[in-house]
């Protein structure tokens, strides 16, 4: 009996660990822990579909070091939500229970951006095949769930969600 409650602990442990860990990351967060600043160009692709291009920045105003990156699947600009592309600032990392996912192997596996405290990282995303993300309109909504953990270990990431309204130039092909 005390081997199958030895074996138990060691199996709930770490992600009992894991759940305290997560919850004391969030406690210490404050509404402006985080800075994101954004715009975006949208430009005809063909004659249905559009490609945004979002520039950003997030400052880190945490008071703490962390990795960080951008949950795949969660950035949406107005209509446009098929975002695979990330260039410079952070990674596209998978959520912490994502069992499969999509890497580009000559690139490697997605890796989190160490950001201290104070400090910015600026990147871009590129939304493909989309329509217009806020047709006749020079502002579009941008969000998406920024993962933040203490490692490297994107399976231990906590996810905080990001939004602001971003201006958009919309331009229209030749």
């Amino acid at each position: 009996m005390f081997r199958i409650v030895v074996i138990l602990l060691a199996l709930i442990s770490p992600a009992f660990a894991q759940v305290l860990e997560d919850q004391v990351l969030q406690e210490q967060l404050v509404p402006e822990s985080f800075k994101l600043e954004a715009n975006a160009t949208a430009a005809k692709a063909d004659l249905f579909n559009w490609r945004t291009t979002i520039s950003y920045t997030i400052s880190n105003n945490s008071g703490m070091n962390l990795y960080m990156g951008i949950m795949m699947g969660s950035v949406s600009m107005g209509s446009c939500t098929d975002v695979r592309n990330a260039h410079g600032g952070l990674a596209l990392l998978p959520g912490p229970n994502a069992v499969a996912y999509a890497v580009d192997l000559t690139v490697g596996r997605p890796r989190p951006v160490y950001v201290p405290a104070g400090g910015r990282v600026s990147g871009t995303l590129i939304a493909e095949d989309c329509s217009a993300p806020n047709p006749g309109s020079p502002k579009a909504p941008l969000s998406f769930s920024l993962m933040i953990g203490k490692t490297e270990s994107s399976k231990s990431m906590t996810q905080v969600s990001l939004s602001i309204e971003t201006p958009i130039r919309q331009l229209r092909g030749q």
